[in-house]
């Protein structure tokens, strides 16, 4: 296996006759934040707990620090710190005595309590009962929790899952400020895919168990192109133009939506002229990853 933090070569988890995951080989790099993407039941949080040691895989290979997490998952563990989920907490204990739990079983100092507490700006609650805590409070605090012991990865399953805008801008900054002040890879999984794309520096894509796209943020929107709209003389026959040119095209109403890699609306519009048509109407939009997201995994058929 190479230099990635945490590597998966053809993970592939079964559960009867359904497969959950499908072949799934990913790449996380030290000191990144790698947002894991896909819709509600593609198989990130079968994946997650298969990085994690908490299922096991049908076949394939997890390494994490480079190395097996099936014969060294002890080891590896020590180094890791996970939010999977929502988090585990007593609601009638403090901040500081769940911690206090966390800290025994892990058999580190009262200061790694403290430290963690201010990391997450919970300092000033940390008396007081978990159950009067706001959701955005208690996923501080499961945050916290993943951070005892000074790990080097961190997996965070849906962490702003049910936030309100506020919560989760505050997630975002602290899962932001991991690596840059702690150094620390985080892997997080999530379908609010506004929120990933200003966190992340590299992404994975999954549609039913299998890997669609992974790389970074940049050269998915430079190979997934820009929609241009266009309204022109003959659209059928400007419809087959463009599909021999190798372009992907959709109808929206009088407006042909046309899709391609490094495709630019100067491109098509002298096509389309050179070939006789007349162009009535042209825009250019670039797609937010959101967009090259429902793109990449939606079902539907294009033209």
């Amino acid at each position: 296996m190479s230099n990635y933090i945490v590597e998966t070569k053809e993970l592939t988890k079964d559960f009867k006759d359904f497969k959950a995951v499908n072949n799934l080989s990913l790449r996380v790099k030290e000191g990144t934040i790698y947002g894991f993407l896909g819709p509600n039941g593609a198989g990130k949080s079968t994946t997650i707990r298969m990085l994690l040691g908490l299922i096991k895989a049908s076949s394939g290979e997890v390494h994490v620090f480079s190395k097996d997490i099936k014969t060294h998952r002890e080891e590896i563990l020590k180094d890791v710190g996970a939010l999977v989920e929502s988090p585990s907490y007593y609601g009638h204990l403090t901040a500081y005595e769940n911690l206090e739990i966390t800290r025994k079983i892990l058999k580190l100092s009262n200061e790694d309590i403290e430290r963690v507490l201010e990391f997450v700006k919970l300092t000033q609650v940390k008396n007081k009962k978990v159950k009067e805590f706001s959701l955005g409070m208690k996923q501080r605090l499961g945050i916290a929790q993943s951070l005892m012991g000074n790990p080097k990865l961190i997996i965070l399953d849906e962490p702003t899952n049910g936030l309100d805008p506020s919560g989760i801008q505050e997630i975002r900054e602290l899962i932001k400020s991991l690596p840059k002040e702690r150094g620390i890879t985080v892997i997080i999984s999530s379908h609010i895919l506004s929120e990933i794309e200003l966190m992340a520096d590299e992404v994975g894509i999954i549609k039913k168990g299998q890997l669609i796209y992974q790389g970074s943020i940049e050269s998915l929107r430079k190979d997934s192109g820009s929609n241009v709209y266009v309204e022109v003389s003959d659209k059928e026959n400007a419809i087959s133009l463009i599909k021999k040119r190798g372009y992907r095209v959709n109808e929206e109403e009088q407006r042909l939506v046309v899709k391609g890699e490094k495709l630019t609306a100067s491109k098509l519009c002298k096509e389309l002229v050179l070939a006789g048509f007349d162009v009535n109407y042209l825009s250019c939009e670039e797609k937010s990853l959101e967009n090259i997201f429902l793109d990449l995994t939606k079902e539907g058929k294009v033209c």
